[in-house]
């Protein structure tokens, strides 16, 4: 890993993305269309039955054909950067999506993997930070991932190192917390924030 060099998952991701669509649209078929057409055949003449059983299977073919076209750009979309100070983690194919996450504020590292994903020796690693944790309810909530990726042992250390060499930053409701850099007034000015908070 290198500082300011741009990386995206490893290749195999794609692969998992389409057993992900086999697996779902097999489903689908089996437990939804299926079951639907057989009963439009049972209870329709034959002529409505045909035109229903159309009005079923276009939606669900021209999804099936559609999400093979999106998963490589989609792939190509993602795009991880370690910087001297944050991690940034970029994807969309249409809306695209910036997260960015200063290392000082990282207080969770978690590696996962389904059981999809362990065929193919794929990971995800997830940063949390207590600020983000803080919004979404006091919950473990991770503000990126890095996804798809198999030297995530490499990534994590990585982030390690660079979280351990430098002063966290504790972050809650908000607001950063008070240290002792602080000039008196910035001290009072942000209890008046909490002030203000708990009042409500």
């Amino acid at each position: 890993m290198k500082i300011g060099e741009k990386f995206r998952p490893h290749v195999d991701f794609k692969k998992l993305y389409y057993s992900y669509l086999l697996i779902l649209s097999t489903t689908v078929f089996l437990l939804a269309v299926l079951p639907a057409l057989i009963a439009v055949f049972l209870y329709r003449p034959s002529i409505e039955a045909v035109a229903i059983s159309a009005s079923i299977l276009f939606p669900f073919m021209l999804a099936v054909d559609f999400v093979p076209f999106w998963i490589p750009k989609y792939y190509h979309s993602i795009r991880y950067l370690f910087t001297e100070g944050e991690i940034i983690v970029e994807k969309g194919v249409w809306w695209r999506h910036k997260s960015t996450v200063p290392y000082n504020r990282i207080t969770n590292i978690d590696v996962v993997q389904g059981p999809i994903s362990r065929r193919f020796g794929l990971r995800k690693v997830r940063f949390q930070t207590a600020g983000y944790s803080a919004a979404g309810g006091g919950g473990a909530i991770a503000e990126a991932s890095i996804m798809g990726v198999k030297n995530f042992d490499e990534i994590r250390d990585f982030v390690l190192k660079l979280v351990r060499g430098l002063r966290p930053v504790a972050v809650e409701a908000g607001f950063e917390a008070i240290t002792p850099g602080k000039t008196a007034k910035e001290m009072l000015d942000e209890l008046r924030k909490i002030r203000e908070i708990l009042e409500k």
